[in-house]
């Protein structure tokens, strides 16, 4: 039979019988509906809003509500939400607690069911365990979800009874500050998802897939030692847990029906956990002793652990690696600190100012060093340049150290492995351990009072060691990443803190969410109902078909009717999530995620194409092969510029000799330019006499895993020498050289490193005249890079892909990119030509490779002209280093 979708439930409500007749009851109009949601959404108080509803203006409206009182009942009314409920807990005796602890929670299965009902997430849930292998020999198993891990697949086999479907469930907790309320108040959410959800959707914020669960007392224990009030809060933290989780045991226990929409060690396992605290023999109830036992034993005075009667849950799988805390925030409390050390604060500091600025990356003028309390996004930020700018200011065994973590980083961020990728990333944590050692011989491993210390007592590096078995069990570590539940924590913790008034923050907090899930469930419902929309269609529709007119969404015609019916008859039956996404949102209202989409700039090229009133050469277009798109604003920055002034401009004496260049090889056939070449004997003057000249232009590739998603866009900049940038802004990008290598499967081979000095487009002859052949596009004048030679990498390392990425080139074995050198002619002068914009693939990030003491005669805008040798930098972009660390594709 069928389960009750949440369209079944609004016709159920209390009040189904009023919205017969007015579907936004209890709201007098769909108006006034409209009115009252963004009220009650906005930050404004409850004395903001009833000034508004004393406007002359909002008065003659007839609302009716006539306070803010009213309003906040009437949403109330509106269908019911997991419902909150509240417990207190007594505290432990002998060890009182200055505040009540009241545990505010909810059932943890009805929010489940809350967000498989959603039909905007049909599409996105997936039930059934699998293997995936690379080939049909079923040799190397592919992971992309959690689904696809060992341990999903083994619960199905043999622990689940059939007909059962298995549901990960996603929990999160981290207490965090709520910095808007007075008295250093602190929250301890506990947030809740289904792992069933693909990651993609499940990540974004805008979706609500993360609801909050609990709110966990924090307690303030009144004993002297503080060590003895952290075991009194880990033991009412798992008792509480062991409340608000009371009905996913059972559900693993027993089963629950539920609707769809429509280091080297032995594992901790759960026996193993519980046998330990059971040996300690020490009483529970004399706390301070018995810490002193549990701590040799290397647990945290808990006695009895939430999992501990929860079916199926071994903490060595569910308690997975989390790449915000344990990477990124272990990079900057370890791996930087150990680099400052080591290369000195005003050293490093000035390297990574020389950093060139790039549009979309951020850039730190004053240093590092100084930086205390940063985002995630920061960390990322700093991870992206250090190893590059550290180079030759450490030693390089010491560079191998930073390196093989940033490795583990990188490697580990990817959505998809195989048992090869997953390999990769054992591999970098094993060449750690083999070189960190260097740490400490150098002295970089200090406490804050710049004493030594000499042991490796790191929990986030022991954590490290799961990274492999966890991929193998429950799928990417990526997944599991707590970005997008500490971004819940400022919409679901402290801005519904700050709609309060500073009093009993956390029945506020909850009733302010249960309101706003009220409002969102409303708005879905009522605009389904609106559009005369249904999911299925039942008996009783089926025999009263000759009364309802059915448009079919899944590609069946509707039979030629000789007599339309009413329009009020009309109904559209849906199957998936984005029919129904396509048929609610419009201009005004957007439902299923963000309203800012990525840009698209394959989509966006098709329509320039489409178009007879585009500009040509078209500002939005394709390199033709699918694999990169470009767009160039609409007015170039100089309109009309000839030969002699755009030479004197950007200081290119050869330009008019390397287009004279480019058009004999056009007429000889060649259709992919490379730079360099001895210049040609063409003395004739160009076919015209002026150009246009862009600043700039944005490139889009696709991604490497899968080549129907598109990249971030990226802008490569090309400006002439200015007060600033002395020099002139030159941005580096990749090309293609060799038409039968395809960006970015192929890697580097049949690719090249330009600096981009010049971006252009010939001003054709006027109608009738037809353009010029070859010339009616916009090329770009670049300037190229050569590989320098390195010595091969240690025999271990030699078979790893990333050596084999380049045409007969390897990349510097201590900081893993490629070290590249100005290309220049007998003269002296860099090898230059004209490059179609068609040919290039990425942009790329070089950082001067300084040997030594940086000279402090160089700038952020000048470095770049003034350094012959650089690192082209991998770690400036998370598609990039896949690209030339050659991953393995998992196609």
């Amino acid at each position: 039979g069928y389960g009750k979708t949440a369209l079944d439930l609004f016709d159920e409500d209390r009040f189904s019988d009023q919205r017969r007749h007015n579907l936004f009851y209890p709201w007098a109009s769909k108006v006034e509906w409209e009115l009252a949601q963004y009220l009650l959404k906005s930050p404004l108080s409850l004395a903001d809003i009833d000034e508004f509803l004393k406007l002359e203006l909002v008065a003659k409206m007839n609302l009716s509500f006539k306070t803010s009182k009213e309003l906040r009942s009437r949403a109330d009314l509106l269908p019911d939400v997991p419902q909150w409920k509240y417990q207190v807990i007594p505290a432990l005796p002998g060890f009182p607690s200055k505040n009540p602890l009241v545990l505010y929670y909810r059932d943890a299965i009805e929010c489940l069911q809350h967000v498989m009902r959603n039909p905007l997430v049909q599409d996105s849930l997936s039930f059934t365990p699998l293997q995936i292998f690379n080939t049909a020999a079923k040799t190397m198993r592919v992971y992309e979800s959690w689904l696809s891990g060992n341990r999903a697949w083994n619960m199905q086999q043999d622990q689940i009874p059939p007909g059962a479907a298995l549901i990960g469930t996603i929990l999160s907790s981290d207490k965090t500050t709520i910095s808007v309320i007075t008295g250093n108040r602190v929250a301890h959410p506990l947030l809740i998802s289904m792992a069933n959800i693909d990651t993609e959707v499940r990540s974004k914020a805008s979706n609500h897939l993360f609801n909050l669960l609990a709110l966990i007392p924090i307690p303030r224990y009144t004993h002297p030692k503080q060590e003895v009030n952290g075991v009194c809060e880990n033991r009412l933290y798992h008792q509480s847990l062991d409340i608000v989780l009371e009905p996913l045991k059972k559900a693993a226990e027993v089963g629950v029906m539920m609707a769809d929409p429509v280091g080297q060690h032995p594992s901790r396992t759960a026996d193993s956990t519980l046998a330990t605290i059971d040996n300690i023999g020490v009483a529970a109830d004399n706390i301070e002793s018995y810490w002193q036992e549990a701590r040799k034993a290397r647990t945290n005075g808990v006695v009895n652990p939430f999992w501990r009667d929860w079916p199926l849950a071994e903490p060595f799988e569910f308690l997975t690696p989390e790449p915000l805390h344990h990477w990124h925030k272990m990079f900057f409390d370890h791996d930087l600190k150990w680099g400052i050390q080591a290369a000195g604060a005003r050293e490093l500091d000035f390297r990574i100012s020389l950093c060139q600025p790039r549009v979309g990356f951020r850039h730190f003028p004053e240093g590092i060093s100084m930086l205390k309390q940063v985002t995630g996004k920061t960390q990322r930020d700093i991870q992206s340049s250090l190893i590059t700018s550290i180079a030759g200011a450490v030693s390089r065994q010491f560079l191998i150290v930073l390196r093989a973590l940033m490795d583990i980083r990188y490697s580990g961020n990817s959505g998809r492995f195989s048992d090869n990728s997953s390999a990769r990333i054992q591999l970098a944590l094993d060449e750690f351990h083999d070189h960190k050692h260097e740490v400490m011989e150098v002295g970089a491993r200090v406490n804050t009072k710049g004493e030594p210390i000499e042991n490796w007592h790191i929990p986030k590096l022991e954590f490290m060691q799961s990274i492999v078995p966890s991929i193998a069990a429950s799928g990417p570590v990526s997944q599991w990443s707590a970005d997008v539940t500490e971004h819940a924590h400022i919409t679901l913790v402290k801005e519904p803190a700050r709609a309060g008034n500073n009093k009993d923050y956390e029945r506020q907090i909850v009733r302010h969410l249960d309101m706003l899930a009220r409002l969102r469930n409303f708005d879905l419902m009522t605009a389904i109902k609106e559009a005369k929309i249904i999911f299925r269609l039942e008996e009783e529709c089926a025999r009263d078909a000759e009364a309802m007119d059915l448009d079919l969404e899944d590609g069946v015609e509707d039979p030629p009717d000789e007599d339309p019916p009413d329009e009020e008859a009309r109904c559209t039956l849906l199957s998936s999530s984005a029919q129904l996404v396509a048929h609610l949102s419009s201009g005004s209202k957007k439902f299923g995620g963000a309203k800012r989409r990525k840009a698209d700039l394959f989509h966006r090229s098709l329509s320039t194409a489409q178009n007879p009133r585009s500009l040509l050469p078209h500002r939005t277009f394709t390199d033709g092969s699918g694999c990169t798109a470009f767009h160039l604003v609409r007015d170039p920055d100089e309109h009309t510029l000839d030969w002699d002034e755009a030479m004197a401009k950007f200081r290119l004496p050869d330009l008019a000799g390397a287009f004279k260049d480019y058009m004999d090889r056009f007429r000889q056939g060649t259709k992919m330019f490379t730079v360099g070449g001895r210049r040609g004997n063409n003395r004739d003057d160009p076919p015209f006499s002026k150009i246009k000249v862009w600043s700039k232009f944005v490139l889009q590739g696709k991604q490497y895993f899968d080549a129907d998603l598109v990249t971030d866009p990226y802008t490569i900049c090309a400006c002439p020498p200015n007060e600033t940038w002395i020099y002139g802004r030159q941005d580096c990008a990749v090309i293609n050289i060799n038409p039968d290598e395809c960006w970015p499967q192929s890697s580097m081979n049949g690719h090249s490193v330009v600096a981009v000095r010049m971006i252009f487009s010939p001003i054709q002859p006027r109608k009738p005249a037809k353009p010029i052949p070859g010339t009616h596009q916009f090329f770009a004048y670049c300037e190229r890079f050569d590989v320098v030679p390195q010595e091969p990498p240690p025999s271990k390392y030699a078979h790893l892909p990333l050596f084999s990425a380049w045409d007969n080139h390897i990349p510097d074995y201590f900081t893993g990119c490629y070290v590249l050198r100005r290309a220049r002619r007998n003269n002296g002068e860099p090898f230059g030509d004209i490059i179609p914009l068609t040919q290039f693939r990425a942009f790329a990030d070089l950082t001067a490779h300084i040997r030594g003491k940086a000279n402090h005669r160089f700038s952020s805008f000048t470095s770049f002209h003034l350094n012959e040798e650089f690192l082209f930098n991998k770690y400036c972009d998370n598609e990039i280093y896949r690209i030339l660390e050659r991953t393995d594709p998992c196609s």
